[in-house]
């Protein structure tokens, strides 16, 4: 009897590794589709059965046979080893020129090289909403190349030290107006990345990975350019010249004069600000002075009238110098 663990596990790999059958088809698109990390192991195991088992050829190109249900794809294949590879590189591997100073990791004697080129199978596998193909998606995956036979082998990580990958793709649709392609990789993780082409239809990378040229969908027409509208000729001196220059002249004279203008009346409210001030200032002193200083009132009788303080100095009759 089945335990429950081994029926998830089972459950798992039978729905990621079987085809999954498409609802509709129609003759241009494939009926049957898998993912596309599934893909990948599929094309490497027909790549290898293309390298004779008898001494293979280092640098030699072998072409592969896809199965039935993935016609439209080609898959190739191409042995380097470590040592030339990182010295020389290779050009002209399909679209692929692999630059010298290579890097693979982990470290092996040989590196296997498959190419992969999904024809109208490109939307299948790398859909992209928003942007439409105008070239096939192609790849390139390494591996290692010591055991021909086996099946389901782990990508190498590869990396472009000095100089770039180029990919160089043969031939693209037309170009729709007022669009620029684009290069756009899809690396081994899921991640989609955009970047500019190069030379009219060549794309570069550091790493593997898909390759294709896009352009967006739904990119809007270019605005059309406004009519441009005739200029007045201005009457001039000599040869109909100097119209600009005397423009020029009256629009500095003007903004000068506006300035000057402008600190003119900034200098008048200044002193417009101090004159009035001032103005208050010496009518505060006329009141106090007109009002002098009040003197104390008392009664006497039945009216209240003014009284002077008395002095200090208490006054001295006459005679009392007297002795």
């Amino acid at each position: 009897m089945i335990s429950f663990p081994s029926f998830c596990v089972i459950f798992t790999i039978l729905f990621t590794k079987i085809p999954s059958f498409n609802s509709q088809s129609s003759p241009s698109t494939p009926q049957i589709s898998y993912s596309s990390r599934f893909l990948d192991s599929v094309l490497q195991d027909h790549a290898f059965q293309a390298i004779p088992r008898h001494r293979p050829i280092t640098g030699v190109i072998y072409d592969g046979i896809v199965p039935a249900n993935l016609t439209g794809t080609t898959v190739s294949v191409l042995r380097l080893r470590t040592g030339s590879m990182r010295k020389r590189g290779f050009k002209g591997f399909k679209e692929f020129d692999i630059p010298k100073g290579i890097v693979e990791n982990p470290y092996v004697k040989r590196v296997m090289f498959v190419y992969h080129n999904l024809g109208n199978w490109s939307e299948v596998y790398y859909p992209l909403p928003g942007y439409l193909y105008l070239s096939p998606v192609v790849g390139l995956l390494a591996y290692n190349a010591v055991n021909l036979t086996a099946k389901g082998l782990p990508e190498l990580d590869l990396r472009a030290q000095e100089d770039p990958i180029l990919i160089k793709f043969k031939s693209l649709k037309v170009i729709p107006d007022g669009v620029s392609p684009i290069c756009v990789l899809f690396d081994l993780f899921g991640g989609v990345a955009f970047d500019r082409m190069l030379n009219g239809s060549v794309c570069s990378s550091v790493n593997q990975g898909h390759f294709g040229i896009v352009v967006e969908n739904n990119a809007p027409a270019p605005a059309p350019v406004p009519a441009r509208v005739p200029e007045e000729p201005i009457a001039g001196g000599r040869g109909g010249g100097g119209g600009g220059s005397r423009n020029r002249g009256w629009w500095v004279g003007g903004s000068v004069a506006g300035v000057v203008l402008l600190a003119a009346l900034v200098v008048v409210f200044v002193l417009w600000v101090r004159w009035c001030r001032g103005t208050k200032r010496m009518e505060k002193m006329t009141d106090a002075a007109e009002r002098g200083v009040p003197l104390s009132v008392t009664a006497v009788g039945r009216a209240e009238v003014p009284v002077a303080m008395a002095t200090r100095t208490k006054p001295v009759l006459e005679s009392e110098y007297v002795s």
